[in-house]
């Protein structure tokens, strides 16, 4: 991937953001997108109206697709929107991208399963229960049946480190014990937390060695959010901190939650020799902004 483009669709969001800021400050030649959050390094594109045509896409190796409706209540609630977005447009998407002989690489994640046992391989059994995982299974059914050339990333929680962070996990944590609200956490919501610096590095190196196939990007520390919620704040020395211990049945979500969403990524660790960082160095991170 030296001199090769990345073109990556959803740069202005969170995941595409970061990835589009690491390849950059890493020399690489990457470009990107932009839908309701104008950046000016980037180009308007609506994944539902607008034509990949107007894209420049020479010379590009991988088009890396970020670009999604991720909230779960609103992928149900408006839900001829959400399939527009996350499935017919990006099935257009990925076409043209294959007739260019460009590499799709899909962000995909562990909604594809229905989050009974958690630990899931690349190869298990896949069986989302909300229509958000319903959509993303569909774009790797796509992919699978229609492509030989492809990457799919299943990525598991994703957490922020920095202020400009805040709504992801501790970040929002922390912005609610300032405010001094309650910080509800289910302690029957098993998940694992991967940091976006880990998950834009993995990324990259599954780029850089041309990987092909299905892997999964999760640190593999998993526990109860509750729990997680706890260790956090005992880490911090915080002893204040309303935290509120409740089930995942307690909250009024318009869809349903997997109960333990997290991924097995032990062949994208033995594969390309990557390390996941340990929670306490970004707790030390946290705590310092504070």
């Amino acid at each position: 991937m030296k001199n090769e483009k990345i073109f990556i669709f959803g740069a202005s969001g969170f995941i595409g953001g970061y990835l589009f800021n690491h390849l950059k400050n890493k020399c690489k030649k990457v470009t990107g997108t932009y839908n309701q959050n104008k950046k000016p390094e980037l180009i308007f594109f609506d994944t539902a109206n607008s034509s990949i045509e107007e894209l420049p896409l020479d010379n590009v190796k991988y088009g890396v697709i970020c670009s999604t409706l991720a909230n779960i209540d609103s992928c149900i609630k408006d839900l001829n929107y959400s399939n527009k977005v996350n499935v017919t447009g990006l099935e257009k998407v990925i076409t043209k991208l294959v007739k260019k002989d460009i590499i799709p690489v899909f962000i995909s994640s562990g909604a594809v399963f229905d989050g009974l046992t958690g630990g899931y391989k690349e190869n298990d059994l896949r069986n989302p229960k909300n229509i958000y995982g319903i959509q993303k299974k569909q774009m790797e059914d796509f992919m699978i049946s229609n492509l030989k050339d492809y990457l799919i990333l299943r990525i598991g929680k994703v957490f922020g480190i920095n202020k400009r962070d805040n709504g992801k996990i501790f970040m929002d944590w922390i912005e609610k014990y300032k405010r001094n609200e309650e910080i509800k956490c289910a302690y029957d919501e098993e998940l694992s937390l991967t940091s976006i610096e880990d998950a834009v590095k993995c990324i990259e190196v599954l780029l850089d060695q041309n990987k092909r196939g299905i892997f999964h990007i999760d640190s593999g520390i998993h526990k109860s959010r509750f729990d997680f919620a706890k260790d956090f704040f005992d880490y911090l020395k915080i002893k204040d901190a309303n935290l509120i211990r409740c089930s995942l049945d307690d909250f009024n979500f318009s869809d349903k939650r997997a109960k333990k969403p997290y991924l097995d990524s032990s062949k994208v660790i033995k594969e390309i020799g990557f390390s996941f960082t340990s929670l306490d160095r970004y707790y030390e991170i946290i705590k310092n902004q504070i």
